[in-house]
């Protein structure tokens, strides 16, 4: 069963950013390894390669679900089958 998220970002390039860092790689998993932090409107993903990138989001509210959404990913719960964004928000498609 597909179910979609949306967030929204503090502005495009924070959308487009989110939804790269997001999409599903060749082997079809993603390549977020954990969440680092949230530090109030901001979230920071470590990559499989171990580098950090940082999403600031439109508030901290949309971060929180966002921790929560990648953290059921790490952990296997949820896959990602697609992601995209359109103006300052990202659309997650996770399969359940």
């Amino acid at each position: 069963m597909e179910k979609s998220e949306r967030f929204e970002c503090d502005d495009m390039y924070e959308a487009e950013k989110l939804a790269g860092l997001a999409s599903v790689q060749e082997d079809n998993s993603t390549y977020i390894h954990s969440i680092a932090n949230v530090i109030e409107n901001e979230i920071i993903i470590i990559l499989k390669d171990r580098s950090c990138h940082s999403i600031l989001m439109k508030d901290s509210s949309n971060a929180m679900r966002l921790k929560g959404l990648l953290s059921e990913i790490v952990q296997g719960k949820k896959t990602i089958s697609k992601s995209s964004f359109e103006h300052h928000t990202t659309r997650i498609i996770i399969d359940e």
